[in-house]
C-alpha cells in the first residue's frame, strides 16, 4: 500500500515532541519493514524534503501557518477564532503540501489526526487518530469551553464524518467520542499506540538489580491537563519526608505561567526536589527510564499514556491518576498503582510507598503486558485491517 501521514508534530524533527510522533516513531518502521510505501507531511521548524529510515521513507517538513498565534493576543478574538482559525489555515496548509504529491502517485489512504484535516478527503480516503480534542482538554482542565472551543469542537466533528476510518488508542477515548458525537458504536476503530522497537529492545535488555537512584520520573508535555500541578503538590509532601528524593520532570513547559512561577529553573534541582530538564530525546529518555526508581503520570485526562508503556517496558513501578485510558494501559497484573486524580496526597502516599518496590515480579509482569500488547508489530496486523478495508471501500464506491 501507499500511505501519508500528515501531522503537526515530526518525529523527526525537534526532541520532546508529542505523543503523535512517538506513535508515529514507532509505527512507520513496522510499515516500512512489512514493504509498505510510506510518506510523512509534518509540521516543524523548517522548510525541507529528505529521506529517512535508511533512505526508505520521504519526509516533507514544512512551517504551519500562525495567524492563530497572533490572534490569540487579541483578547476578543483569542475567545472566539484562535482554535478554528488554526484547523482552517492548518488544514488549507497540509492539503497544500500533499496534493502535488497525491496528484503524481496515487495514496491508497492519508492518516491524520482531527487538527486541519478539513478538505484531506479530497486526496485520498482519510483515517484520523484521535489525538485528543481541545475541548475535552480543557473541560478535564476545568478551564473553560469559550465560543472558540465551540467552533473548534464542530469543525473537528464536520471532519469526522468525512473520514473514512476512525481510530483511537483506548477504549476510554472511544466510548467518550462516541457520546459526545452520537455515533454508533462500530465508529470507531481500537488501536493502541504502540512502544518504538528502539525504546521496548532497550527496556526488555536492561536490568534494574537494585541499582536505582531515588528519583520518581515524569515524561511528557508540562500542561494543565497533564496533572503538572498535583505532582508539584505531591512532590512538595514527598520532600517534607524525604527530601532526598528527586523528581525529574521531561519535556516541553506548557504551562500558563513560566518555570520561574513554579520555583523551577531549566536543570536545577529546586528547593521541593524537582528538576525539570527540558525536552529530551529517545537515547536521553532511555537514560532517565533506567536511573530512575519510579514513574509518575498524574494527568486529569490522558486518552492512552504512551510514556506509561515506556516506563513499564523498563520494569518500573508507576503510580498514575485512575483518569482516561490509563487502567487500561496499566492492566490488574500489579504492574502500577491508580490514585485519584488532581489529589496530591494520594500521590505522595502511594509515591513513598511504592518508592523501591521495584522487584523481578513487578518488571516481569510489565514487560509481559507491553509485549502481548503494545508492540509495533501487534498494532501493525489491526491498523493494516483497517487500511485494507478503507482501500476496499473506496475501490467499491469508485465503480
Amino acid at each position: 500500500m501507499n500511505i501519508g501521514f500528515v501531522t503537526a508534530e515530526s518525529p523527526y524533527g525537534s526532541p520532546g515532541v508529542g505523543g503523535i510522533a512517538a506513535y508515529l516513531r514507532a509505527l512507520i518502521p513496522a510499515l516500512l519493514d512489512a514493504g509498505h510505501r510510506v510518506t510523512l507531511f509534518a509540521g516543524a521548524r523548517e522548510q525541507r524534503s529528505f529521506l529517512a529510515e535508511r533512505d526508505r521513507l520521504r519526509v516533507h517538513h514544512f512551517e504551519l501557518p500562525s495567524a492563530h498565534w497572533y490572534a490569540a493576543k487579541i483578547p476578543l478574538l483569542r475567545t472566539t477564532v484562535t482554535l478554528p482559525l488554526r484547523q482552517l489555515e492548518w488544514s488549507y496548509a497540509f492539503h497544500r503540501q500533499v496534493a502535488p504529491v497525491g496528484a503524481s502517485e496515487k495514496f491508497d489512504v492519508l492518516e491524520c489526526t482531527e487538527v486541519g484535516a478539513l478538505i484531506l478527503n479530497r486526496i485520498a480516503p482519510i483515517v484520523i487518530r484521535l489525538h485528543g480534542s481541545e475541548f475535552v482538554f480543557r473541560k478535564q482542565s476545568g478551564v473553560p469551553l469559550n465560543l472558540s472551543v465551540r467552533w473548534n469542537d464542530y469543525l473537528e466533528g464536520y471532519s469526522c464524518k468525512r473520514a473514512a476510518g476512525i481510530t483511537t488508542p483506548s477504549q476510554f477515548q472511544a466510548n467518550e467520542i462516541i457520546n459526545h458525537r452520537g455515533w454508533p458504536a462500530d465508529r470507531v476503530r481500537v488501536i493502541p499506540n504502540p512502544i518504538s522497537a528502539t525504546m521496548l529492545k532497550a527496556g526488555l535488555e536492561f536490568e534494574r538489580n537494585g541499582g536505582s537512584e531515588p528519583i520518581v520520573l515524569y515524561t511528557g508535555r508540562l500542561a494543565p491537563v497533564k496533572g503538572i500541578e498535583t505532582l508539584l503538590g505531591a512532590a512538595k509532601l514527598v520532600h517534607d519526608r524525604n527530601p532526598g528524593i528527586t523528581f525529574v520532570l521531561a519535556g516541553p513547559w506548557q504551562m500558563p505561567h513560566p518555570p520561574e512561577t513554579y520555583g523551577l529553573t531549566l536543570n536545577q534541582r529546586a528547593v521541593n526536589g524537582v528538576q525539570w530538564v527540558g525536552p529530551r530525546g529517545q537515547s536521553e529518555l532511555i537514560d532517565w527510564y533506567k536511573r530512575a526508581a519510579l514513574f509518575v503520570m498524574p494527568s486529569y485526562y490522558e486518552s492512552f499514556g504512551i510514556s506509561v508503556v515506556e516506563a513499564m517496558a523498563f520494569g518500573l513501578p508507576v503510580v498514575a491518576s485512575d483518569s482516561g485510558g490509563l487502567r487500561e494501559v496499566i492492566g490488574n497484573n500489579g504492574s502500577g498503582s491508580l490514585v485519584p486524580k488532581r489529589d496530591p496526597k494520594a500521590f505522595a502516599d502511594a509515591i513513598i510507598s511504592s518508592l523501591g518496590s521495584a522487584n523481578a515480579r513487578i518488571s516481569a509482569a510489565s514487560r509481559e503486558r507491553v509485549c502481548k500488547m503494545f508492540t509495533a508489530d501487534r498494532v501493525l496486523t489491526s491498523t493494516l485491517g483497517l487500511y485494507e478495508s478503507v482501500q476496499k471501500s473506496s475501490r467499491s464506491e469508485s465503480h
